[in-house]
């Protein structure tokens, strides 16, 4: 905690960051860049507890950017959320979920963040959203993590809440995870989950509901990579199980994805 910190634990924590980009800022401020782009993390938005040393470090990288366009040069930044196929999430499942309940938010994939890099270099974020990208911040009215109240995120919460109460006057919000939660077997589960990724299947394909199958091969449906990673955060959000993208869209029918998420599920213990 940072009322513990001594300051040579948190000089550790924000040295490569902060005197990193400070040194790299100078060495390269006459030199003719194309593009500068700073790798920063959805925690300096949002202050990860705990982790207040390398919340300011990536804050540090957001204001550097900022001055560098102050300045006429080139810069962007890219607050990356959990990556979930690469770096050491990917490898410990039970850190993953704990994460994405934690921080809120969605993960995304090493695909993503090379596009995100590509958007970076070429100058499409300038155009689109003044060279900062914040990744992964959702609320919803069944997730409010604990950085919903901060006033930085009033926007997206009045934006929660109005489509919360619009949900709630059509009697659709469902809660997935804690249906899940309440299963009393591992049939109960698999139900509870093969209803979920029907429900957002045929939301994400505009197609009803009632007109799935969830016997048929997914490769019957038209699953592209991007809807394929929508639905792979859905999963890790509501079922607390992290899946690849392709081992998703390999993983046969409905059906049978349902069973390797309840197989991967923090919450079914059957």
């Amino acid at each position: 905690m940072y009322e513990k910190m001594t300051w040579e634990d948190y000089n550790q924590v924000i040295e490569g960051k902060v005197q990193g980009g400070w040194n790299f800022h100078h060495a390269l401020a006459s030199a003719p860049l194309d593009f500068f782009v700073a790798i920063s993390s959805a925690a300096g938005a949002v202050g990860n507890r705990g982790q207040a040393a390398y919340s300011a470090a990536n804050c540090f990288l957001n204001a550097l950017v900022q001055h560098r366009l102050s300045l006429g040069l080139p810069a962007s930044s890219l607050d990356l959320t959990a990556v979930s196929d690469a770096g050491y999430l990917a490898d410990d499942l039970a850190k993953a979920a704990e994460v994405a309940r934690n921080l809120g938010s969605d993960t995304i994939c090493e695909a993503e963040v090379l596009a995100l890099l590509a958007a970076a270099i070429n100058g499409k974020l300038a155009a689109t959203c003044n060279n900062h990208t914040i990744t992964g911040m959702r609320i919803t009215a069944s997730m409010r993590p604990f950085w919903t109240e901060d006033a930085k995120f009033q926007a997206m919460r009045l934006a929660a809440e109005e489509a919360a109460a619009l949900d709630a006057s059509a009697n659709a919000v469902i809660s997935f995870n804690a249906a899940l939660k309440a299963a009393k077997s591992l049939a109960d589960a698999e139900e509870v989950v093969c209803g979920g990724l029907v429900d957002k299947i045929s939301s994400v394909l505009m197609l009803d509901a009632e007109d799935m199958d969830i016997t048929r091969s997914l490769s019957h449906y038209p699953l592209d990579s991007l809807v394929a990673i929508e639905i792979r955060n859905f999963i890790t959000r509501e079922f607390e199980a992290n899946l690849q993208v392709l081992e998703l869209l390999s993983s046969g029918s409905i059906q049978t994805l349902a069973k390797g998420v309840c197989s991967k599920s923090k919450l079914v213990s059957f």
